[in-house]
């Protein structure tokens, strides 16, 4: 510190003393300016904070979790917005197209609004998961009792029942009824050549082809219980004797052979490549080759593995019940079989395809005709249609005993086999009694029969894993023997999806809805009625009641919860508001006799909270008129930090006011900000740069919170320097007219007689002696406080416990070891902040994420094939390593140690078969190899695969020419390796006839192949697609039990991404767990980044208010261990590291200046020896310190009552222990440390004394000005001599000085 040797009166760091004496004295123009002009003051100040709360009506709640926990900006921020960017920058149609359909759907609620037309599309967009579920609704079954093992007849068909409950479920809008059938996912059927036949089959399909659905019922024949159709298809008894493979009645996937019937139909008809679809996926016989759960179910289909035949066992029971006596044997319950119903709609559709709507016609109308002259032996009308069965093939033979005895058991057993099955499932244990062990029913063993996962309807592309549907596993021998959970996955469309398949619908099947009408918009009210209406079925589901077994997730769970979770909690703010009122006016009060006395301040306190409230609430507008929206972070912590913060300088102002209103009558304002001003502006700076300095975490929600906070702690400085003061000056006249705090019109005694107060002329007094009496008036105010009061507190036992030595080693001892338990506890904290902490405890979510936490560690994650510089035909052997160098990870499943297939694989088993039917057709001389048409040899035409297969080779790019290319050339080389001249082509080709397949691969390609239709009689070029921009290859990976694992897992996935971009493969991972985990890679580093910046920022502050660095430097030494203690204290108590959790450190470099700043600053300008200043400057801040901290606590203590657990554990905990270490290190350990090496005092009297003796009289002090140049017009001047020269400082910058010497610089501008 530089200092300047005076052999005046007193030295000292002169630049210091200037310096502030320049804040100072605007400070005190200030202060004289608002209290000359305190109403004006106030009035133009509340019109300008009014006018911000104008914002308000233009909040914004923010609860897209993507919005507010992904970061801004970077690599992650960069590919979520590549698609987007990719189709902008294409500027194809589709991407007009998009426009327009946004521009439809903010339309779409205008009377006026044009209809909305369908697009065509050759299938639905694949459903997206956001983290909040997203296309992907959830469900997860618990254990009913401790113990249960989910793996159990009771528990699987509890699980199926909610299934089928589910798929039922409505909402009633727009004049029709909903469910799942409507809005679900389904795969758009595979392709037919032309024909009635296919007409007809794609009718069927589009009816049958069933919601996605994945889960663990999927391993039995149950599994097709929710699939439906919802209602089920009833085909009559016409279309059913036309395709025998065809179930008689209802048509469901309970009881549908869709290979079967294919075979059937296509050996009538030529259905093109459908055939090879079915093989490839592995339909076969879809779930009716599957075990059922309950071999005694009704409906178990024959071809099941445990199939029970009641129809023996009926006979058997017959046999063993009729040797009964009367009395004991067991009447069954008989059931009446309906009669054939008659055909539906669909039906009437497909006949009228079959034969044409005229014949249909006749026919109906000859039906009575034909009824009456219908022979047995034939008709005597000839029919031309070859399929006009006739109707006596159902009837029995009368004149076959055996047939007829047959048919009578048949009977017999659909009349009671029912009722039978329904017996020996209630009673299980006397099967045995007319049952041999062989004829027993067969239950399956679950474990063995779920080991390894399920599949669905595609056996082959639809395999779920088994760490996706079961939870909990236990194992014996690698086969599961018991489980705690189950998981069901389905999928939702797209509001746009939904909107185009119910306007493109010709069947009518919401005959009250206008269609005309229909947009959009109305799609997506939809699916969120439907998905809340799903989720609050199953918060109240009767299985739920005594204990959660059920537990949902849709998309509009977390989002509704958050918005619930976002909005201010008014009556927690109130209540908390009322505690600081009172907390306020308790401090402030002083009584005499029955009520407040003059001197108390219990209006001031109040009005004060009340407009610190009012100044937030401003700022809140002020914030949101600059586009800031709020979140949950903001409406729940914002209003009580800024309270708490607000109050803390507020308390100081009003201490000193206590003070200055006995030792001055005249510009009392003005020396009140004078005093305490600099140490307002030092806390309240430092802690906006604070909140700025959060900015550096790229969390948005984050930054929003440290804006907004930012922004009211600006407000509060203005209202503190401005409002407060003007109303402190009114209340000053309430004094000094002797009135009673809060009831003006009652009179008190002033505390002091109005004669010892400084006379209003004392800066004209010349008599040093009179000054001096004064002073010494001046020193002996002091506060009447008990040994039980604060004041007390510090005076009798504080002030000197710190002055012994052992006390000081003891505070010494004692920050070293929290100092090492801090570096300790954060070590060894834990990154994290699991989605289950932001959920109030008790809520249906929490329980949810809770569940999935502790039962299923399952991600999805894709790897993104990206931009242009991309050669898939000739990098497809790179493409494949890196698809094997991600699979070799630790953290990817593999089925029977092989990775799920994608879109390439799938392209290329396609192509493969088409090779095996083309080689075979050309053996057989079937085409013409210079031009690849078809010959028919015995009668026999190409198969479809093999004409598919040789248009596909002859096109190439832009060309088709079979010349010397049809018999030499493969699709697919030995090597496995796509023919890249034609890679283009046949993707295609692929993507057209196997539809089905592209959207089980996943792919999402970009751009999009172009349509394509198989035809045979014309050839011609199969029109090569555009070079993709994007594709996807799906993964699924595992043990993602917490965010170390997390980050583990992509810091491992990045690193092998990286390398192969480096390698020429653009490319980048996708899924949830990149999406929110991302942040964690960069969370330290920011973090430190954050609290570098702060502390250069603090550190520069202080050391400009202060013009003192060794100051600067132990204030920021205290802060330090203060966040260290922090950091420590979160990491042993539990608390992660989280975003949230670094705002916390953050901000507790600010705020612990709230602490230090006053302490440093009043030691700093104390006179005396150390121990001197050390009491000195204890009593003038401890006090107003100790009321900060109060009020900061009671700002956030109403956090506890929150029903939120994180705000709870985030912000209460850590806000309070950070007030505590802010409390303590700031008056215990700061003032030890300032004892041992703080700064020495600016100003040294020259003969020690602990005060300064009082300027000489105006009349000398003028002459000296004339000799020197000293002060004119208010302003400070240099000195034209650099000479010993007195210094001037205010007394009541150094507390210990005599009041008198503060009145040299009393000079306010005379009238």
């Amino acid at each position: 510190m530089r200092k300047n040797r005076v052999t005046g009166k007193a030295q000292g760091n002169r630049i210091a003393l200037y310096a502030r004496a320049f804040f100072q004295l605007w400070l005190y123009r200030i202060g004289c300016f608002v209290q000359r002009y305190a109403w004006w003051t106030i009035l133009i100040s509340m019109i300008l904070y009014c006018l911000c709360l104008g914002g308000l009506q233009h909040v914004v709640i923010e609860t897209d979790l993507v919005k507010l926990w992904v970061s801004e900006g970077g690599r992650l921020n960069e590919e979520m917005e590549y698609l987007g960017q990719v189709k902008h920058d294409r500027e194809t149609g589709h991407l007009h197209h998009v426009h327009k359909i946004k521009r439809d759907i903010q339309k779409a609620t205008t009377t006026t609004a044009a209809p909305v037309k369908a697009e065509v599309r050759r299938g639905p967009e694949l459903p997206k998961e956001n983290g909040l579920g997203g296309g992907f609704q959830v469900v997860i079954q618990t254990p009913s009792f401790d113990g249960e093992n989910v793996l159990s007849k009771e528990a699987l068909q509890r699980h199926t029942a909610l299934m089928q409950e589910i798929a039922n479920y409505e909402v009633h809008m727009f004049n029709e009824t909903w469910t799942l059938s409507d809005i679900c996912f389904k795969p758009p059927g595979p392709s037919f050549n032309s024909g009635p036949l296919a007409g007809i089959m794609s009718k069927l399909l589009d009816k049958i082809i069933p919601c996605i659905w994945i889960t663990p019922v999927d391993c039995y024949w149950d599994g097709a219980k929710a699939l439906g159709p919802n209602p089920p298809l009833n085909l009559g008894p016409e279309v059913s004797s036309f395709i025998s493979s065809l179930p008689p009645g209802n048509v469901t996937w309970k009881n549908l052979n869709p290979t079967s019937v294919i075979k059937e139909v296509g050996a009538l008809f030529d259905l093109g490549p459908i055939g090879n679809f079915f093989e490839r996926a592995g339909i076969d016989g879809a779930y009716l080759d599957r075990p059922c759960i309950d071999p005694l179910e009704e409906e178990c289909p024959k071809s099941a593995p445990n199939y029970f035949d009641r129809c023996a066992a009926l006979t058997k029971f017959n046999e063993w019940n009729l040797a009964k006596s009367m009395s004991e044997q067991i009447a069954l319950e008989r059931k009446i079989l309906p009669k054939d119903e008659e055909k539906s709609d669909v039906a009437e559709s497909i006949l009228n395809d079959i034969f044409g709507k005229k014949r249909r016609k006749r026919q109906a109308e000859g039906t009575v005709e034909a009824t009456t002259t219908k022979k047995v032996g034939g008709d005597s009308k000839k029919d031309e249609d070859y399929y006009a069965y006739d109707d006596d093939y159902a009837l029995p033979n009368a004149t076959d005993p055996g047939k007829q005895e047959k048919e009578a058991k048949n009977v017999l057993c659909l009349e009671y086999g029912s009722s039978l099955l329904k017996w020996m499932q209630e009673n299980p244990k006397r099967l045995g009694e007319f049952l041999t062990k062989e004829e027993m029913p067969e239950y399956p063993n679950y474990g063995d029969v779920m080991t390894g996962g399920c599949k669905g309807f595609g056996k082959k592309i639809m395999e779920w894993p088994e760490d996706l549907i079961i939870g909990g596993i236990e194992r014996e021998n690698e086969k599961l023997v018991s489980a705690e959970a189950l998981q069901s996955v389905f999928l939702v469309s797209s509001p746009y999806d939904v909107f185009v398949r119910i306007k493109n619908d010709k069947t009518d099947s919401h005959p009250g809805l206008n269609r005309h009408h229909f947009a959009p918009w109305m799609a997506g009210e939809i699916i969120t009625s439907w998905q809340r209406n799903f989720t609050k079925k199953l918060y109240k589901h009767e299985l739920n009641a005594e204990r959660r077994v059920f537990h949902p997730l849709a998309s509009t769970s977390i989002a509704d919860m958050l918005e619930e979770f976002s909005q201010f909690n008014y009556m927690i703010i109130v209540i908390g508001y009322i505690l600081m009122v009172i907390y306020a006016a308790f401090t402030q009060g002083r009584f005499q006799g029955w009520w407040l006395a003059i001197q108390s301040n219990v209006a001031l306190a109040i009005c004060g909270v009340i407009l610190v409230t009012f100044s937030s609430i401003c700022g809140l507008g002020f914030a949101t008129h600059l586009g800031i929206n709020f979140n949950a972070a903001t409406t729940q912590v914002v209003p009580f930090l800024s309270l708490g913060l607000g109050i803390d300088d507020m308390f100081l102002l009003l201490h000193n006011y206590d003070e200055i209103i006995n030792i001055c009558d005249k510009n009392e304002i003005g020396i009140l900000l004078k005093e305490t001003g600099m140490s307002v502006m030092l806390t309240s700076i430092n802690n906006i740069l604070a909140f700025i300095s959060g900015y550096v975490l790229p969390i948005p929600a984050l930054r929003s919170f440290c804006s907004q906070t930012a922004i009211l702690l600006l407000f509060n400085l203005i209202f503190l320097m401005f409002i407060f003061p003007a109303m402190i000056g009114i209340d000053l006249r309430r004094q000094r007219k002797g009135k009673r705090d809060l009831v003006y019109c009652s009179r008190g005694t002033p505390q002091m007689p109005a004669s010892q107060s400084v006379p209003s002329n004392v800066s004209n007094m010349s008599s040093r002696a009179e000054l001096a009496g004064y002073a010494k008036q001046a020193e002996e105010f002091r506060r009447h406080e008990p040994w039980y009061t604060v004041g007390g507190f510090l005076n009798n036992i504080y002030i000197p416990a710190l002055k012994n030595n052992v006390c000081k080693a003891i505070i010494l001892i004692g920050t070293a070891t929290a100092v090492v338990f801090g570096l300790y506890g954060m070590y060894t904290s834990t990154l994290g902040l699991e989605l289950a902490d932001v959920l109030p405890e008790h809520t249906p979510p929490a329980a949810f994420l809770r569940a999935r936490e502790k039962y299923f560690s399952f991600y999805p994650m894709f790897a993104v094939l990206r931009g242009n510089e991309i050669d898939i035909p000739n990098q497809q052997q790179l493409i494949e390593e890196y698809r094997q160098q991600l699979g070799a990870s630790k953290f990817m499943i593999k089925a029977e140690g092989k990775l799920q297939p994608y879109w390439m694989s799938m392209l290329r088993v396609w192509l493969q078969s088409l090779d095996k039917a083309l080689e075979k057709d050309l053996a057989a001389g079937k085409f013409d190899l210079t031009n690849g048409n078809p010959i028919k040899v015995n009668g026999e035409k190409p198969t479809p695969e093999s004409m598919i297969a040789a248009r596909l080779i002859c096109s190439f790019g832009t060309t088709y020419n079979c010349d010397g290319r049809l018999g030499k050339m493969k699709l697919v080389d030995q090597n496995e390796v796509i023919n890249p001249e034609g890679f283009y082509n046949y993707l295609t080709g692929w993507f057209n006839v196997d539809n089905m397949m592209y959207y089980v691969s996943q792919a999402s390609f970009y751009p999009a192949p172009p349509g394509w239709e198989y035809n045979e009689k014309t050839a011609k070029v199969v029109p090569a697609a555009e070079p993709l921009l994007y594709s996807q290859i799906p993964f699924y990976q595992n043990d993602l039990v917490d965010t170390p694992a997390i980050v583990k897992m992509i810091e491992e996935i990045r690193a092998t991404c990286e390398e192969y971009t480096e390698r020429g493969l653009p490319n980048y991972p996708s899924g949830i767990a990149f999406t929110f985990w991302e942040q964690y890679l960069s969370l330290r580093f920011n973090l430190f980044m954050a609290i570098v910046i702060i502390a250069a920022a603090v550190f520069t502050v202080i050391s400009i208010l202060m013009f003192n660095p060794w100051a600067a430097t132990l204030i920021m030494c205290i802060v330090i261990i203060t966040t260290i203690e922090l950091g420590g204290f979160m990491g042993l108590m539990g608390i992660k590291m989280n975003p949230i959790s670094a705002v916390t450190l953050i901000c507790a470099v600010g705020i612990g200046v709230e602490f230090t700043a006053h302490v440093e600053l009043a030691f700093l300008t104390a006179l005396g020896s150390i121990d001197q200043r050390l009491e000195s400057c204890l009593r003038h801040m401890f006090v107003p310190v100790y009321h900060g901290a109060i009020s900061t606590f009671l700002g956030v203590v109403m956090l506890v009552f929150s029903e939120f657990d994180f705000v709870v554990k985030y912000f209460f905990y850590t806000m309070t222990v950070l007030v505590a270490l802010g409390v303590f290190n700031g008056l215990c350990v700061l003032p030890v440390i300032l004892t041992l090496v703080g700064p020495e005092p600016e100003l040294i009297p020259s003969n020690g004394d602990c005060v300064l003796p009082p300027p000489p009289p105006l009349r000398q002090q003028n002459a000296e000005k004339e000799g020197y140049g000293g002060v004119e017009g208010g302003g400070l001047r240099k000195r034209k001599e650099k000479k010993q020269a007195e210094v001037e400082m205010s007394s009541r910058d150094s507390p210990s000085t005599s009041s008198a010497s503060h009145s040299s610089d009393d000079e306010a501008p005379q009238k």
